[in-house]
């Protein structure tokens, strides 16, 4: 029987599950693995930190609901790990895979040796080192039911450099049923249960949707817009979920979060909640009161045990995967007869509509520019198809308040674990992956520094990834509270970098942009180009709503 490379069954049992798009870096522990890939129909994206391969495997992935594949070597995973305890939180299927020195030597010193199964296991759903290389195509397969099952994640393989090289029998490819018993478990919700929440949002008089990222990992947009528009219910939908349903429909109340949207702020008012995927977490005051009213009732649907009723108990919970629980949802809606919430709606409604409009006085034309300026004046020149990256603080908050998400996988922001830094990476992992469509990313000075240098990888790769700096010379969110809170700023002080010359020195279009007058031209500049492009914005230092309402909540807190 023919003999090949464990090399070359990993490669063989990534294309069984359909993935054909690797990023990383090169290095010593799985040279011969990327020896052998090059010659296999994958597309190699080489980033100038793993760090930023992890995330922009985060943003492929959880854009086009499939495995985002990492590669590294042994301190490279090391470099690799925050952008997996990143992905825990964003829930994006990540399949890490690092190199190691040769199984025999491992715990005795080998060459850059540690715990790599270790210390990937807190920030990933599994962890584990591939014993032979007979087992490769099984452990490709754990990793992608555990990755793609239940609440998405990421995972972890080590495969020693002997594994890599060893030849094993090609019928390990047949073995284990590569692409079969891997397929991801899909689970349904619990009829009684589905009953139960039906039956509450029916007799409610002021029910709301929140559809988090674990909708936007599973459910269909037109499902969950059928299932809003036949109950009726406004909605709000947060992070991956963001344009499910267009910020346009009349049901759709914006963005999900409490300081950057006053008729999400109204929910106090609600009295029973539905929560497609989306934690009581943090961001909505872990369920408590507030935000909440006393005796609101509460329905959780989620793929995770762990996140039904983790920081407040529900009314309802409907253990399963969000698609098929909103098909199951919107199926019985239909059966029943439903009330008119149009009152509440247009409520929610008048909310937003004010809201927005107190946010458009901000953006008048005055030097330095306003960070609402800048956003006006970017959405004139953007589509309901453009996808939009957010990252940094301040800057991209009035951004995120502002920019309508309008269509699905279009629309992504840091995860609430709250990382900043992931603009470049993200960009260019969403650019992959909607190779049709021009990316626009918006992020600050600050962020900008972790991973700017990732202009060169979007320069030899040909993504033309547009980017709208803005300049504040600060870290802006913290210098803010500081500011309010102590009276003075501590570690939050920048430089005012030429962000421009350096992106122009990586081989990008790129311009400095001082006054407000010059802006629009330099967008219209830079969208003309067909290569990455930067515009350093010189913005003024002022405080977003979120930084405003850190400040008025400790204030408060403290007398």
């Amino acid at each position: 029987m023919a003999k090949i490379s464990g090399s070359l069954v990993l490669s063989k049992s990534l294309q069984a599950h359909g993935i054909d798009t690797l990023f990383g870096i090169a290095g010593d522990h799985f040279l011969h693995l990327l020896d052998v890939l090059v010659d296999q129909p994958f597309r190699m994206i080489d980033t100038r930190h793993e760090g930023a391969a992890s995330h922009a495997a985060d943003a492929y992935a959880r854009t086009l609901r499939r495995p985002g594949v990492v590669l590294s070597t042994t301190p490279g995973h090391a470099n690799a790990l925050p952008g997996l305890a990143n992905a825990m939180h964003s829930q994006a299927p990540i399949i890490n895979i690092a190199g190691s020195s040769d199984s025999r030597n491992i715990g005795r010193g080998a060459m850059q040796e540690f715990d790599q199964v270790g210390v990937a296991a807190p920030v990933t759903k599994g962890s584990w080192e591939i014993p032979s290389a007979d087992r490769i195509p099984e452990f490709v397969n754990l990793a992608v039911r555990t990755a793609m099952t239940g609440k998405r994640g990421p995972v972890h393989l080590t495969i020693p450099q002997d594994l890599q090289e060893a030849m094993v029998d090609e019928d390990v490819l047949d073995r284990y049923g590569i692409g079969e018993n891997s397929v991801p478990l899909t689970v349904s919700g619990d009829p009684g249960q589905i009953a139960a929440a039906i039956d509450i949002l029916k007799n409610s008089e002021r029910p709301l949707i929140i559809a988090g990222t674990g909708a936007g990992a599973t459910a269909l947009p037109e499902d969950l817009q059928r299932l809003v528009e036949t109950m009726g219910i406004p909605v709000t939908t947060t992070d991956s979920a963001r344009g499910m349903v267009s910020d346009d429909h009349e049901l759709s109340i914006g963005f999900g979060y409490l300081p950057l949207n006053k008729a999400v702020a109204r929910i106090g008012e609600a009295d029973a909640v539905l929560f497609l995927g989306q934690q009581l977490d943090y961001t909505w005051g872990l369920g408590g009161t507030p935000p909440f009213a006393e005796g609101v009732k509460r329905i959780s649907v989620d793929p995770s045990p762990h996140h039904l009723g983790s920081s407040r108990s529900v009314d309802v919970a409907i253990l399963g995967d969000i698609g098929p629980v909103v098909t199951q949802m919107a199926d019985a809606a239909t059966k029943v007869s439903w009330p008119s919430f149009s009152a509440w709606n247009k409520t929610l409604q008048e909310e937003r509509q004010k809201y927005q409009a107190e946010l458009s006085e901000l953006a008048v034309e005055a030097d330095p520019p306003h960070p609402m300026f800048v956003s006006e004046t970017l959405q004139k020149h953007i589509t309901p198809e453009t996808p939009m990256v957010f990252d940094g603080g301040d800057y991209a908050h009035f951004f995120r308040a502002s920019v309508p998400a309008r269509k699905s996988e279009r629309w992504l922001y840091v995860s609430s674990f709250g990382m900043i830094g992931i603009n470049m990476p993200y960009a260019l992992g969403l650019q992959v992956a909607l190779p049709n469509h021009r990316v626009v990313c918006v992020t600050g000075d600050g962020s900008f520094g972790f991973h700017g240098l990732e202009i060169d990888t979007m320069v030899r790769h040909n993504l033309p990834v547009i980017t709208i700096l803005g300049n504040n010379s600060i870290w802006g969110i913290d210098w803010q509270i500081q500011k309010g809170l102590y009276g003075r700023p501590v570690w939050t002080d920048l430089l005012p970098t030429r962000w421009d010359t350096v992106a122009k020195g990586l081989g990008a279009y790129s311009e400095n942009v001082e006054h407000a007058a010059d802006l629009d031209g330099a967008m219209t500049r830079a969208f003309a180009q067909h290569k990455p492009a930067l515009l350093n914005v010189n913005i003024a230092q002022v405080s977003s709503p979120v930084a405003d309402e850190a400040v008025n909540r400790k204030l408060g807190a403290h007398g």
